[in-house]
C-alpha cells in the first residue's frame, strides 16, 4: 500500500502528543525525517521488525482518533468556510474569518 505521507504528518501532528514518547520518536523518525526502518531500527538497537510493527500499531492508533474526535476533518471544513467568507465582498464577514483563522493557528 502507498504511504499518505500528508495523512501521516496531519494525525502525528494533531494526535502525536497521544503517544508515548518512544512511540512519537519512532513515527517521527518515519513521518517527519524519512528514515527507513532498517535506519530507525540501527537508531533505537530493534529489529526491523519491531519497528513495522510499533509504526502499524500507531498509524491505527491515530487513525481511530481521528475516526472519533475528527479534528482534522473539522478543521479542513473551517478551513473552507474561511476561504469562502475571506473571498466574500462583505467586510464584517472578512473580520471573523481572520479571528477563526488565528483561532486555528493558536495565536
Amino acid at each position: 500500500m502507498k504511504r499518505d505521507r500528508n495523512r501521516e504528518w496531519q494525525l502525528l501532528d494533531h494526535y502525536g502528543a497521544m503517544l508515548t514518547e518512544h512511540q512519537r520518536n519512532i513515527l517521527e523518525e518515519y513521518c517527519n525525517e524519512d528514515l527507513s526502518m532498517n535506519e530507525i531500527a540501527e537508531n533505537y538497537d530493534i529489529s526491523k521488525s519491531a519497528v513495522q510493527d510499533l509504526i502499524r500499531r500507531c498509524e491505527k492508533q491515530l487513525n481511530e482518533y481521528e475516526e472519533k474526535l475528527g479534528t482534522i476533518a473539522k478543521e479542513r471544513d473551517l478551513t473552507e468556510v474561511i476561504e469562502e467568507m475571506k473571498a466574500s465582498d462583505q467586510d464584517l464577514l472578512q473580520k471573523y474569518a481572520k479571528k477563526i483563522e488565528s483561532i486555528l493557528k493558536g495565536e
